[in-house]
């Protein structure tokens, strides 16, 4: 069951809402040790420049103060650009991050315009403690990487530490002076202006990474539509976070591997994505396709009350609900069965598998995102959707392989039209859990670093399973076609396509040394 809900997500709208009025000017600080003098003379005045330290360390630029008319020309220094040609003089990864409450949002939109146009190359972060609200949002959410080779290939990638605070809420009237008394057209002018800021979030909503990926999804953008201008809808749980793929760093995937872990990514899969399982009659369980996660909160509890036994008929229809979990063949297997999602005609069993080779009981590791890459590259979470008609004194006996979820697992590979669903590292968490909850990185050293790197999730403890799933799975990402059983019942041959898989170089070089290792330990 989930652990909800922090009064945050209801409090803090009232208490940090600051208009653009109240705000200083944003400066954009580039962290660089050259002088003052030379950045002056180099943008024009209008960059400054200094050495960040703390939490600023890693951060290229600093985007601080309330966005401002005017801001866009500060953007237009940073790459040269001239009305007509433009250059990238910042180093690659480079990262912007950014403490501002927000301000003019027409400003935010025509700077995230010019990003794209020049293919800035610029992701974005906003540190512990720090607040990217209103037209921040905007400049935060077009953070981007892009890749250059026979033509520029852009994602999107931005990221937000579990303390930071990152708010939307709908674009606003601002007249000149309250309580003054304006002619129509004058008010006229002020709305046409406030519809215009409101195509401009509309279009930004539509726009997506080379990978299809939404910059402003749907989920978030509903947010921001229906939280009114006077308050402020921050993305301070798992479930916003999930919902609006942004990226929480400075975590670490360290989880214990019991029945609890199973039945709280299986009743996230439910509250996150109702395509995987058929709810209802209608398309979707929740009381609207983009409701937010305390919306339909109270949907999921009662469909959770509908696996109670007092909602059962003694003489049946029923259905088996149980939660089980086991290690097999260098993964963890589990499953939540008995989700009630078609009346008295079926429910929904929910399998996980994750890949461990840790016992059942102990805790282990699955990454730790420091940066937006890691939560990218974590391990994903595998599910698939079992079909449960109901029992009754005249039904079938069960078929023996529901008892093990392993052979659950393999039974549904079997069937073509099973869909594998797959899912962020930060599933393991419940949804309503607060992002400031969560574990926190600690004091990583240059052996742990080396071993994320590699995608080692227990590089002390490796063992030949852990090494042959390793290498199998860098094959199996890549398509290849697995001829064993054991690679078959593993990982399956969806959407494989080839026996030689070609590999990029980062993953020639991990395969490299997963194979050295098997050699170094005999396997």
């Amino acid at each position: 069951m989930i652990n909800f809900f922090s009064a945050r997500a209801l409090s803090l709208g009232a208490v940090f809402y600051l208009s653009a009025t109240g705000a200083s000017a944003a400066t954009l600080t580039l962290n660089t040790n050259e002088l003052p003098s030379d950045i002056e003379a180099k943008y024009g005045g209008a960059i400054q420049a200094q050495r960040l330290t703390g939490k600023y360390a890693n951060c290229t630029l600093l985007y601080e103060g309330g966005v401002e008319r005017g801001d866009l020309q500060k953007f237009h220094a940073l790459y040269g650009y001239d009305g007509e040609n433009y250059h990238n003089g910042l180093p690659d990864g480079a990262t912007l991050c950014l403490s501002s409450p927000g301000g003019n949002l027409y400003e935010s939109l025509v700077i995230v315009d010019f990003l794209r146009e020049v293919f800035a190359d610029l992701q974005t972060y906003v540190a512990d403690g720090d607040m990217c609200a209103s037209a921040c949002s905007n400049l935060f959410l077009s953070g981007a990487h892009t890749f250059e080779g026979e033509s520029y290939e852009t994602i999107a990638m931005r990221a937000i530490a579990p303390t930071a605070l990152l708010g939307v809420h709908a674009p606003r009237i601002v007249l000149p002076n309250d309580g003054e008394t304006y002619d129509a057209e004058e008010v006229a002018a002020v709305y046409d202006e406030a519809i215009r800021d409101s195509s401009h979030l509309f279009a930004f909503a539509q726009k997506v990474d080379d990978e299809s990926t939404p910059y402003l999804t749907p989920y978030l953008y509903a947010r921001s539509i229906e939280t009114p201008p006077h308050d402020m809808y921050f993305v301070d749980t798992v479930g916003d976070a999930i919902f609006a793929n942004v990226p929480v760093t400075g975590v670490s995937y360290d989880v214990d591997l019991n029945p609890d872990l199973i039945d709280t990514i299986c009743d996230n899969v439910f509250l996150l994505d109702d395509g995987s399982f058929s709810w209802a009659f209608a398309p979707t369980w929740k009381p609207h396709p983009l409701a937010s996660i305390s919306e339909i909160y109270s949907e999921f509890v009662q469909i959770l009350e509908l696996e109670a036994h007092e909602y059962q008929s003694e003489d049946g229809p029923f259905y088996t609900s149980s939660l089980n979990i086991e290690q097999k063949n260098g993964a963890i297997y589990g499953y939540r069965r008995g989700y009630r999602t078609g009346g008295a005609y079926w429910a929904e069993d929910c399998l996980v598998r994750l890949p461990s080779s840790a016992q059942i009981g102990a805790q282990a590791n699955f990454g730790s995102a420091r940066i937006a890459w890691d939560a990218r590259d974590s391990h994903p979470i595998e599910v698939r959707i079992g079909t449960q008609h109901p029992r009754s004194d005249y039904a079938e006996p069960e078929a023996p392989h529901v008892n093990s979820p392993y052979d659950y697992w393999n039974i549904l590979i079997q069937n073509d039209e099973n869909q594998l669903h797959t899912y962020p590292a930060l599933m393991l968490f419940a949804l309503g859990r607060p992002l400031s909850d969560l574990p926190r990185i600690t004091g990583l050293n240059t052996e742990t670093e080396e071993a994320a790197a590699t995608n080692d999730t227990e590089s002390d403890t490796l063992t030949c399973d852990d090494l042959w799933f390793m290498r199998n799975r860098i094959f199996h990402n890549n398509g290849y076609c697995f001829g064993s059983q054991r690679g078959i019942s593993t990982f399956g041959n969806d959407g494989c396509f080839t026996k030689s898989p070609s590999l990029s170089e980062t993953d020639a070089t991990i395969m490299n040394a997963i194979k050295q290792t098997e050699k170094d330990l005999g396997c």
